[in-house]
């Protein structure tokens, strides 16, 4: 008799899971972490967000909600009252009326793009998206059963226009997705551009998601405009989706929002009721605190420093060959071409693609930069430039000192 015990059994994971990759900024950053811990000196040049500390209007009503112990559960889509105040704030900017039905609070703006995609999507339906794209927009439509359908937008300075729109349609087409000021170029869409694709998916009935999660991060003398402002009509069409984390600094507290017809938000809390339900608390009543006090300094200040480091960073690598950048209009990232240099050898070795050339600078060079690969553009690699200084003028010149020793035909 064979009293031995089974043998385990390795079970498949689900189809869906085996499609999943991680996103590329988390897996440069995690290699970027190894190095560090092995006592390397590594410039992070792939992290999305600013060196700053958070917004203090923020953290004294985190404090606050803290002290006077704030932490049960809210409702699903957040607080009555944050949701009332954002909806008078998002109607005074845009000169649009929203109502607090038509507000869902969510943990980051991820949370509520991925809310749009599953409510709004049925499989099959196409959705359009700019190539290159921040890689979780073609993947949570994917996830929920669409269809990508990319535009590359290389030739038009790096935002879609109408008449791409306009060739990109089919019978299935059900959505546009929208960023703007955009990661990873940086870009920020003209008004003459929304305007022409408002007023086309206004037409065709078509849903459109409008991520201006860095609305208020742009360099002058550019201008953010928002869709619904632009075009009114397209209110009961569109998903505005916005967050604190980028504005505010407050990336880690994951807070952020979206606005669309009420059905759409009913629907939205149904779904977040049966996944993670309401956002952290404490992080819903610092945004609320926010928004009572406003903080315009805060916001002037990051500005400001942006852009003496935009100012710094374009210096520098102005003394590279080789390499062109997006129109560096908004956000903080510098989406750099460097297709002149893939082929060519470094030390002996070819480069073989984008992604090579980012893992040789993170082991040799000791900078990590997120490869366009996974944003549909195998030539550029994103950087931001929202470190600090220091960090800013040391890793760029590590990255001109690399660039310089490829030998290229």
């Amino acid at each position: 008799m064979n009293n031995s015990e089974p043998s385990a059994v390795s079970l498949p994971l689900s189809q869906r899971a085996q499609r999943l990759s991680a996103p590329g900024t988390s897996s440069m950053r995690s290699k970027a972490n190894a190095l560090k811990e092995a006592g390397i000196n590594v410039v992070n040049f792939a992290a999305g967000e600013l060196s700053f500390d958070a917004c203090p209007v923020m953290k004294a009503a985190a404090t606050d909600a803290l002290a006077t112990a704030r932490n049960r559960y809210t409702p699903p889509i957040g607080l009555p009252q944050l949701r009332h105040a954002l909806a008078q704030q998002v109607t005074q900017r845009c000169g649009v009326n929203y109502a607090a039905d038509e507000i869902a609070v969510t943990a980051g703006a991820k949370q509520a793009l991925y809310n749009a995609a599953m409510v709004l999507l049925n499989p099959g339906d196409e959705v359009i998206v700019a190539v290159p794209y921040w890689e979780t927009f073609p993947t949570q439509i994917q996830l929920a059963g669409g269809v990508p359908v990319y535009v590359d937008t290389a030739a038009d300075d790096y935002r879609l226009t109408c008449a791409a729109v306009q060739k990109a349609l089919t019978p299935r087409t059900r959505m546009i997705v929208i960023n703007t000021p955009n990661n990873p170029t940086g870009t920020v869409y003209q008004r003459e551009e929304l305007l022409g694709i408002a007023r086309l998916a206004f037409a065709h009935r078509l849903w459109v998601v409008f991520d201006e999660c860095y609305r208020k991060l742009v360099r002058a003398p550019h201008e953010h405009h928002n869709i619904v402002s632009l075009f009114a009509p397209l209110k009961h069409q569109t998903v505005l989706v916005d967050s604190f984390s980028k504005s505010h600094a407050v990336t880690g507290w994951r807070v952020g929002y979206a606005c669309a017809p009420a059905p759409v938000i009913a629907a939205m809390h149904n779904l977040q009721g049966h996944t993670t339900s309401n956002p952290s608390s404490l992080s819903q009543y610092a945004a609320l605190g926010s928004l009572m006090a406003d903080a315009p300094h805060f916001t002037r200040q990051v500005n400001a420093f942006l852009d003496q480091q935009l100012l710094a960073a374009c210096t520098c690598l102005g003394h590279v060959d080789g390499i062109r950048c997006a129109p560096p209009e908004g956000a903080f990232y510098l989406f750099i071409d460097v297709s002149r240099k893939l082929g060519g050898r470094y030390l002996g070795s070819v480069i073989r693609d984008v992604d090579h050339l980012a893992d040789l600078l993170l082991t040799e060079a000791h900078i990590a930069v997120v490869p366009g690969s996974g944003c549909g553009d195998g030539n550029s690699i994103r950087i931001s430039y929202a470190v600090e200084r220091e960090a800013l003028i040391e890793g760029l010149t590590r990255f001109a000192r690399f660039m310089s020793e490829i030998v290229t035909h």
